[in-house]
């Protein structure tokens, strides 16, 4: 089983930023699958376990001791094939994301993936191929206002059989 670490962002802020995409993707037809989820920060690439209910079990201990804090968004730009709001460099998601890497490591021998030892702290809007449709869905998404200070209070576990993009189910939600 494969787990997935996120940070929800708030859910004001999720129905604005998608109720912008996804009218004008209505047009471009981009992959919705990153939609599935609630809009969030990833805090750790995805990592695959045989013990998941015990990491289940500790993530949520873990995390449950956490206290809110602010994240600053940024406006969405392209990645290659993502469109992503970037987050602001952040003390506490780093701080996050290495306790995560230690507790995973640690206790269950889980090591840290190569895109974790420079992770970037991203909210992704679409992952999709047709870069051109990507480019005109950053281009109408440019003049509005989404660059913000948020606060994340609530943490998301996830789980997939395969790993794969849009496969991914919460199966926690955590607030602090």
């Amino acid at each position: 089983m494969y787990v997935w670490i996120g940070c929800k962002l708030p859910e004001s802020f999720e129905r604005e930023i998608r109720t912008l995409c996804l009218k004008e993707n209505d047009n471009l037809q981009l992959d919705t699958a990153a939609f599935e989820l609630p809009q969030h920060i990833s805090l750790k690439i995805s990592f695959e376990t045989a013990e998941h209910e015990a990491v289940l079990e500790d993530l949520t201990a873990f995390l449950s001791a956490q206290h809110p804090f602010a994240v600053s968004i940024e406006n969405p730009s392209r990645s290659g094939n993502i469109l992503w709001m970037s987050v602001e460099e952040n003390d506490t998601l780093h701080q996050l994301h290495n306790d995560l890497d230690t507790l995973l490591q640690d206790r269950f021998c889980i090591p840290q993936h190569a895109f974790d030892k420079a992770f970037l702290f991203h909210s992704t809007l679409f992952i999709d191929d047709n870069t051109e449709n990507l480019e005109a869905m950053l281009d109408f998404l440019r003049p509005y206002p989404i660059a913000r200070e948020l606060t994340v209070d609530t943490f998301l576990l996830g789980l997939s059989e395969t790993g794969a993009a849009g496969s991914y189910r919460v199966v926690r939600q955590i607030q602090v």
